[in-house]
């Protein structure tokens, strides 16, 4: 006999077929999906294309979706597929600035970061202490893995809040995808040399691109697909940041929703670390970081806005439909009887 099982799912709450044992059934789905994940990972290196995990997230999914009502697969795919188009647009974007004729920026950031920090980037200062060519440290392993955490982190949050509360997902990849436009308009109409490539031209002195430098320590196969991605990409989308860009865009969606007050600021050392680390490995100056984290809180602040104003009408307009209710009278003015 089956029973019907009000869940809460990746859609809103809705009845879903439970036969009893596909709780467990989900739960082995899950354990054997990651189990794949992991050995997957150790023969191809762990994901750092966004389309690989999008397509592991959403696969976790649909385990998750495994006994549940038909609709709750379409649903996934519904939902996540306007995010797919607009990052797979975002990526074909590489090299329209160069086909548009459009020269690229040099010294803007360089003069900028200059006049902040007394004549000298932070990216040549940092370099200069911390890295030494040709030796390994645990400062590369770190950097490393900050600057991976960009392509997995906001997916790993989208797939979280989608199965816990879909209302929410809905709300993060609208500020996720817009945040992406942002940053494509930007990078075409103002393409900008990150400052290994500076380096490369002279403009800068001792600076490389470390990102990649921790794989070697770390001994997983991700070094060779995490160096072809780095060369395909735009290489100059550098203005703003979009790592600083959605690594602040996490910490200040995710901020209401610590319960914990004083946990809250700790939620910026994240895209702390990630400017640092974007500093440090030659990716970033810090006017690219200073203008991502600018791009996140407007877009944040753009779509709380709407929010509440669309929210505002909506209960004026039920207010107007909802019937008026006749007040009794008032005894005063009740006609006295002789």
């Amino acid at each position: 006999m089956s029973s019907v099982d009000l869940a809460r799912t990746g859609s809103d709450q809705e009845p879903v077929l439970n036969f009893g044992h596909w709780s467990a059934v989900r739960r082995v789905a899950l354990a054997l999906y990651f189990v794949v994940f992991v050995v997957w990972s150790a023969h191809y290196g762990i994901p750092v294309q966004r389309e690989l995990v999008i397509a592991w997230v959403c696969g976790a999914l649909a385990c998750a979706c495994i006994g549940r009502h038909p609709r709750e697969m379409l649903q996934l795919v519904i939902d996540w597929m306007p995010m797919v188009i607009v990052l797979a647009a975002y990526d074909m974007t590489r090299g329209v600035a160069d086909r548009l004729g459009i020269g690229v920026h040099f010294h803007p950031m360089i003069d900028f970061d200059k006049g902040v920090f007394l004549g000298q980037t932070p990216t040549e200062w940092i370099q200069h202490h911390v890295y030494a060519p040709g030796a390994l440290t645990a400062w590369n392993v770190a950097f490393t893995l900050i600057y991976t955490s960009y392509f997995i982190t906001p997916f790993a949050l989208a797939g979280w809040l989608w199965a816990r509360d879909r209302a929410a997902y809905l709300r993060f990849v609208k500020r996720l995808v817009s945040l992406a436009i942002a940053g494509v308009c930007t990078y075409i109409l103002f393409p900008a040399a990150p400052p290994w490539l500076a380096a490369e031209e002279g403009l800068l002195h001792d600076v490389a691109r470390t990102t990649s430098e921790g794989w070697k320590i770390i001994g997983v196969g991700t070094s060779i697909l995490f160096s072809e991605g780095q060369a395909s990409v735009n290489l100059v989308a550098a203005v703003p940041s979009l790592h600083a860009a959605f690594t602040m865009l996490v910490a200040l969606f995710l901020w209401d929703r610590v319960p914990w007050h004083r946990a809250r600021p700790l939620l910026l050392l994240y895209p702390l670390a990630m400017g640092f680390t974007l500093v440090a490995t030659g990716e970033h100056y810090v006017f690219d970081i200073a203008l991502g984290w600018l791009y996140a809180g407007v877009v944040m602040v753009a779509w709380s806005w709407w929010e509440r104003r669309r929210a505002a009408r909506a209960g004026e307009r039920a207010g107007a439909e909802r019937p008026a209710v006749e007040s009794p009278p008032d005894p005063a003015e009740r006609p006295q009887v002789a």
